[in-house]
């Protein structure tokens, strides 16, 4: 069982953690909790404008579908409706219904890991531990940011080890944070105080991906009764 991550030549933050050292507890069992720090909903996008290599990921049975289906299982947690929107990548309602950008989708050529990370990032929101409903206009403006950010690493740790028990490589999403980065430079935008730089973002999907890796391999030295699968193999093989 993984009890404590001690890394701190990374310099990580530290109240993340709990994503990742959660031990045998499946994902997704800590209180319910939303992201509610005050974003509009992107908007939505007309469904029978979609080119129809889009349009078929929306669908039941489509690649989001099959995504949510894994992430179901994993966090016990259906989900809502998946939206197709504009201007964002992806973002999570209270309602538990996730936007999904039809940009993004075309950026990344349907790369269904790319996908399934961006995804499980906002399932970490679903069952983050920020409590709902709590009004947050007492803070200052550096506490609510960096509120936010601790948020975001969270869900970006949550990532990790989903991506893990999914059965899919935490290499694509890193490497497509690190063109969107690429891309913000060569554009000289500022970079947003919303998560933390992007090594560290990729630091934290890494860590969460290996701390699962070894509960895995943990379980599988220690329980080795023929026939008997412990619930700690967690690696997700196949989901229909």
């Amino acid at each position: 069982m993984v009890m404590r991550i001690e890394n701190p030549s990374l310099g990580l933050p530290t109240h993340w953690a709990n994503r990742i050292t959660a031990g045998n507890r499946p994902l997704g069992t800590l209180p319910d909790v939303r992201k509610l720090l005050g974003e509009p909903a992107p908007q939505l996008a007309n469904m029978a404008a979609l080119p129809p290599h889009i349009a078929r990921m929306f669908r039941r049975g489509g690649l989001l579908d099959r995504i949510r289906r894994k992430l179901g299982v994993i966090s016990r947690k259906k989900g809502g409706h998946f939206l197709a929107a504009h201007n964002t990548i992806a973002a999570v309602d209270p309602d538990d219904n996730i936007y999904v950008g039809v940009e993004f989708l075309e950026a990344c050529e349907g790369d269904e890991a790319v996908i399934a990370g961006i995804l499980a990032h906002e399932w970490g929101h679903m069952v983050s531990e920020l409590p709902r409903d709590v009004d947050w206009s007492h803070l200052t403006w550096e506490a609510l940011f960096a509120l936010r950010r601790e948020e975001e690493a969270g869900a970006d740790a949550y990532a990790g080890r989903a991506l893990y028990q999914m059965g899919y490589d935490v290499q694509p999403v890193i490497g497509f944070l690190q063109g969107l980065e690429t891309e913000r430079r060569r554009a000289r935008r500022l970079a947003t105080v919303k998560y933390y730089p992007n090594a560290t973002r990729a630091a934290i999907l890494q860590e969460g991906y290996a701390a699962e890796q070894r509960l895995e391999e943990s379980a599988r030295k220690l329980l080795t009764t023929p026939g008997y699968r412990h619930p700690s193999f967690s690696k997700l093989l196949a989901v229909g």
